[in-house]
């Protein structure tokens, strides 16, 4: 049996979800054969997803930032200007070349239409879904038209996969496909041990792309004086301190989270489904004008799983802030992550139901 799986070239929250899911894949069902498709971020699917062949190829979604991290929408809209005549000659090819039983995707449409054409099934894994996502955009990053284009590709999927804190928004329009599932948390983690001290260990995480480079830079420069707590950050970033610790660039850094009391980070869903999977405490730092970011943050807060520190404190004021947050807000945040009792099996609830579906 064998199944194609297209990966958004956005990030590395779909990688690590995905390499979940095909591990259970391949746990269930030893014989099956994966080809992984994706370009951007090849080599990072390639280090972290075991037991398949890869193919280098663009899977059309993409979207882009300013230095803060926030939309860049003029040059969203005009990467998408010419979308729909990109979008049918990769669906025809990809008709053309694939043999596959089944597909599956983080939401790159075209997966769903090809899925439908080819008369196998297609499933669908995301958080959130990018029509929801470029919907809230403002001014509009792409014609309304192409937003319904997303949505009919999407409806032609066999089912699609959200997990917990997807925007209630989604679940209500993709209901009929819908199908929730707990947290996509790999099973089996590398856990890295820092080696036990008698202080307060942090993590401090930026995004695949680098958003936060230049903010964790400043912060790291004002928190020397904080000498009750290590903070632990990857050795491509700058700052030098007797409380700070680096980590080699190419470990996966949520290998260390369950090493840590807490981690400071951006509210992306990787960060915030395996800190919860692990019960680590989280200090969220948001996006300008990102939605998933802003989403993400606010269902966090309303299960009191986690908190929020805006980029200004955090880069100025870490010092200052850390410590009242660790005295009044911390304590209540650590005892929820003990008690909550959120299901991290996604992975394997995902797989079974795609199996039961061939």
């Amino acid at each position: 049996m064998k199944c194609k799986i297209y990966l958004s070239d956005e990030g590395f929250g779909h990688i690590v979800r995905q390499r979940a899911v095909a591990e259970e894949l391949h746990r269930l069902e030893p014989a099956l054969q994966m080809l992984v498709q994706t370009s951007v971020h090849l080599e990072t699917a390639k280090k972290f997803i075991s037991n398949a062949s890869f193919r280098d190829k663009f899977n059309n979604i993409v979207w882009y930032k300013k230095p803060n991290g926030s939309p860049d929408v003029e040059k969203i809209r005009a990467s998408y200007k010419d979308y729909e005549h990109r979008s049918k000659l990769f669906i025809d090819e990809e008709i053309a070349e694939t043999r596959a039983d089944f597909l599956v995707s983080d939401f790159v449409y075209e997966a769903f239409e090809i899925g439908s054409q080819l008369k196998i099934p297609t499933f669908g894994i995301a958080h959130f879904t990018w029509d929801w996502f470029f919907s809230k955009l403002y001014p509009p990053a792409m014609e309304s038209a192409l937003l319904h284009r997303f949505i009919r590709q999407a409806e032609m999927a066999t089912r699609l996969y959200f997990p917990p804190f997807t925007p209630e928004e989604i679940l209500e329009h993709y209901g009929n496909k819908a199908l929730h599932v707990p947290l996509i948390v790999k099973k089996e983690i590398d856990h890295k041990i820092t080696g036990r001290i008698n202080k307060f260990k942090i993590l401090i995480m930026d995004s695949g792309a680098g958003v936060l480079a230049e903010s964790i830079g400043k912060a790291l420069s004002k928190i020397e004086v904080l000498d009750d707590m290590m903070f632990y950050v990857s050795s491509k970033y700058s700052g030098e301190a007797s409380n700070i610790t680096k980590i080699p660039a190419e470990d996966l850094m949520i290998d260390y989270i369950a090493d840590m009391d807490l981690v400071i980070g951006r509210a992306g869903f990787n960060t915030i489904s395996e800190c919860i999977g692990l019960r680590t405490p989280m200090l969220l730092l948001g996006e300008a004008m990102n939605p998933e970011m802003s989403e993400n943050i606010l269902m966090l807060k309303k299960h009191h799983l986690g908190s929020f520190v805006s980029i200004d404190t955090f880069e100025r004021s870490l010092s200052t802030f850390l410590p009242s947050f660790l005295k009044h807000e911390y304590p209540f945040i650590a005892d929820m992550m003990k008690r909550h009792e959120i299901q991290t099996n996604g992975a394997e609830v995902i797989a079974r139901d795609m199996l039961n579906h061939l």
